[in-house]
């Protein structure tokens, strides 16, 4: 088993570096843009405010509407404009742990190294309290045990975090990891049924500086009271009290200091006076009618398929809020992206009906879903839309509980039900961690394409004969924008004279297509459009604006990429900015 988690985290912890480092490079010296490191380097100087507002934003009429700052906030948008200074609205405490120090060190990391260290310090707690949960079910077959480890690893929504490191992903990361050590520790006191109060201690201050880093993830304190339930009887329960209580009190009051100190208010992190794209001062935010449509989203919201690599992709859900602000971010939902988490109803019949299964574990377990459950509903209250990142808070325990149901109930006497259960869980698992996977490989920001397009063009030549294969299930070509969904329908490029939109078509075999688009060239303009082919083939249009055309292209078997780029076709000095617009793209096989 040690061997088995052992090289689980090493895979694990190459492929975050890998996916980190692709993403935004790697450096101990390069993150003086990085948001938190600004934030680190005011608390050493001795103040919470990382900056003045620009001299010309707080003379506005009133800084804080999006339709007059919106030429003054370039490289601030998000932070917290208060009494002419610039604060953030982000928890301080990723910054005071890895941050300050770093910096005393003379190190200014970038954001993928703070991402990086917290992802893969908070995994290898996951994967501890894996092994604790595996010695107390026993005799764990070493696949079980692998595939576990795999679903904690890829199926937690951190993958998908790395491929975006920044300012928030730092707090993310950073309470995913004060959470996880918090969990270890806890199973750790409930399996042993001992600890010391240097460690009961210990397991607070994770907990207190979860809540430091995401308010919500305090909430994952409330493991604390099995572990209170478990030691009483053989502790002092002033001692109890005061190990499991003092650390993340004393967190608690330090959180409420910082906020009074910076906005005059204990409960008010800032969110009133951000500058963002909307109005943050009567912005509909924290509605009970968020709440339930919102977890709704982060339940059930489905990922999308793709006819090229990496296959899967997530999307924004078709589904709003009545007067919210605008639509919701691009989200999976945890039972499509990971279903092994629907073994979590199992927990409570376990812990009523068949206690032995866990031991002293369904209790904690049970009480981490429910944790998860309100953070879930707490994350949509606030906001109006649903966001991937946001799933970082809760997936894990609800993975850690869903794969302990599915542990427990599938060891014992070998019978029929019990090698069903072992099957099911297995295949469940195993599609939990090609999601979270092959969604790792977009992000937000499409850094590795965008980066990288040797490796991402690699990656999509590797993958190119189960795109042949869909298309010849299909018995025609196949339109697959790279970063978009098999219905490319609504698709659209907005090109520059020196810019390009790149299409993939998978061809069954090598023949002659119809490409159609609609064109529009934007006002004050003349120009043609090209496309360039497989093998190095062109050819040129000059469309009439808001007209559809057909674009003859010849394919060869497998992937195609094509290229669309505007053509001059006057005299006239080039146009800076967009000229033309083609969308509604659609394809026609030809003879």
């Amino acid at each position: 088993m040690n061997l088995i988690l052992g090289a689980v985290f090493l895979l694990s912890a190459v492929f975050y570096v890998w996916t980190a480092a692709t993403s935004v490079p790697l450096s101990l010296h390069d993150g003086a843009q990085d948001r938190y490191n600004q934030l680190a380097s005011a608390l050493l100087h001795l103040h919470l405010y990382v900056g003045r507002a620009p001299t010309a934003l707080t003379q506005l009429a009133d800084p804080y509407r999006p339709e007059l700052n919106r030429a003054f906030v370039a490289g601030i948008n998000d932070d917290v404009l208060y009494h002419g200074r610039l604060y953030f609205i982000w928890g301080p405490a990723p910054a005071l742990v890895l941050l300050v120090p770093l910096h005393l060190l003379g190190y200014e990391p970038s954001a993928s190294v703070t991402v990086g260290v917290y992802s893969i310090v908070g995994l290898g707690f996951a994967l501890a309290t894996l092994r604790v949960l595996v010695k107390q079910i026993g005799d764990v077959p070493m696949w079980m045990c692998a595939i576990a480890g795999l679903a904690l690893s890829l199926s937690s929504a951190i993958p998908f975090l790395l491929r975006t490191p920044s300012v928030s992903e730092d707090i993310l990361a950073g309470g995913y990891c004060f959470m996880m050590a918090g969990v270890w520790l806890t199973v750790v006191a409930l399996t042993s049924r001992r600890a010391s109060v240097p460690r009961l201690a210990l397991m607070s201050l994770c907990f207190g500086l979860a809540a430091g880093s995401r308010p919500t993830l305090g909430l994952g304190a409330l493991v604390l009271i099995p572990v209170y339930l478990r030691l009483r009887p053989n502790r002092s329960r002033q001692s109890l009290l005061l190990s499991l209580g003092l650390p993340i009190a004393v967190c608690f009051v330090l959180l409420l200091g910082y906020n009074q100190a910076r906005f005059h208010q204990p409960f008010e992190i800032g969110s009133h006076y951000q500058l963002t794209g909307y109005d943050s001062r009567t912005a509909p935010l924290g509605r009970l009618s968020y709440a339930l449509p919102g977890a709704w989203l982060y339940v059930i919201s489905p990922p999308q398929p793709m006819i090229v690599f990496p296959f899967i992709a997530l999307s924004r859900p078709q589904a709003a809020y009545p007067r919210a602000i605008g639509p919701p971010e691009i989200t999976g939902g945890l039972l499509p992206m990971a279903p092994i988490v629907a073994f979590v109803a199992a927990l409570p019949w376990i812990w009523r009906r068949r206690p032995a299964l866990l031991g002293t574990l369904a209790a904690p377990f049970m009480v981490l879903a429910g944790a998860g459950m309100a953070m879930m509903l707490v994350a949509a209250y606030e906001l109006f839309a649903s966001t991937e990142r946001y799933e970082v808070d809760f997936a894990t325990l609800f993975l850690l509980g869903g794969v302990a149901a599915w542990l427990a109930l599938s060891m014992g006497p070998p019978s029929r039900r019990r090698r069903l259960l072992r099957v099911v869980g297995g295949v469940l698992a195993a599609w939990g961690c090609i999601a979270g996977l092959a969604t790792s490989f977009f992000g937000y920001g499409d850094f590795l394409a965008v980066q990288h397009p040797g490796t991402w063009r690699t990656l999509e030549d590797l993958g190119s004969p189960v795109s042949t294969a869909i298309a010849d299930l299909a018995g025609r070509p196949l339109l697959a924008a790279t970063f978009m969904s098999l219905d490319i329908g609504e698709s659209e490029y907005l090109l520059g004279l020196h810019e390009q939109g790149e299409l993939t078509i998978v061809s069954p075999g090598t023949r002659t297509a119809t490409l159609r688009a609609q064109v529009e060239l934007l006002p004050g303009t003349r120009y043609g459009l090209g496309i360039k082919g497989p093998g190095g083939t062109t050819s040129d249009y000059a469309p009439a604006s808001g007209r559809t055309f057909d674009l003859r292209v010849r394919l060869d078997d497998g992937l195609n990429h094509l290229t669309l780029y505007p053509l001059q076709t006057s005299a006239e000095p080039p146009t800076n900015g967009p000229v033309m617009r083609v969308s509604d793209l659609s394809l026609a096989s030809g003879p």
